[in-house]
């Protein structure tokens, strides 16, 4: 009896101590992934689906918000006939916002569902000769999950993006949608 008292009262001490060493883990990320750019709708007609690259750049500000920052690049190709080639640059940069939940699933492994919102840039670098680099604002929603043991995370991450396109045909701006999936990893510099 009079050891379980002293185990209780151990791990009442102990609680605040691993909760502070949580707040202090708080700060920055470093997240680079791989994925698939994929065009909907009508910019299906225009690009084919591409394997993208890039980096986020996070901080976290609390147990459940990040700010993210991030670039990504897909070499895609696009679809508009007479081009000397079909090769296009697609350039993608934003700044947002995550909020999740943590769920611990063993003592070294947490689950932490998300969501987030954000807007930038779209960049078109059409690699055909006379055809010019068209930029346009973007917005997105975002949908995943981190597995995260100590400073390594496992990240999927799915975002739906409506944007601006300038086609480089017509020169008229039209409202596009796409999508973009990736898996990564997150490092949590301390």
């Amino acid at each position: 009896m009079r050891y379980t008292r002293v185990i209780v009262a151990a791990l009442i001490a102990a609680a605040p101590t691993a909760s502070a060493q949580r707040i202090e883990s708080f700060g920055p990320e470093i997240r680079p992934f791989v994925g698939a750019y994929i065009p909907t709708s009508d910019h299906s007609n225009d690009f084919k689906a591409a394997t993208m690259v890039g980096a986020q750049g996070a901080f976290e500000l609390s147990e459940n918000f990040h700010f993210v920052s991030s670039v990504s690049w897909a070499l895609g190709h696009n679809k508009f006939a007479g081009y000397s080639t079909d090769n296009t640059n697609i350039w993608a940069y934003d700044v947002g916002g995550e909020m999740n939940l943590v769920n611990e699933i063993t003592d070294n492994w947490f689950l932490k569902p998300f969501v987030g919102l954000g807007a930038g840039g779209r960049t078109y670098d059409y690699r055909a000769r006379g055809v010019g680099t068209k930029t346009c604002t973007t917005g997105y929603g975002a949908l995943g999950t981190e597995f995260q043991s100590g400073l390594v995370a496992l990240r999927f991450e799915a975002r739906d993006y409506l944007s601006c396109f300038q086609s480089p045909v017509t020169g008229k701006r039209q409202t596009r949608n796409d999508a973009a999936f990736t898996f990564g990893l997150a490092y949590h510099v301390r």
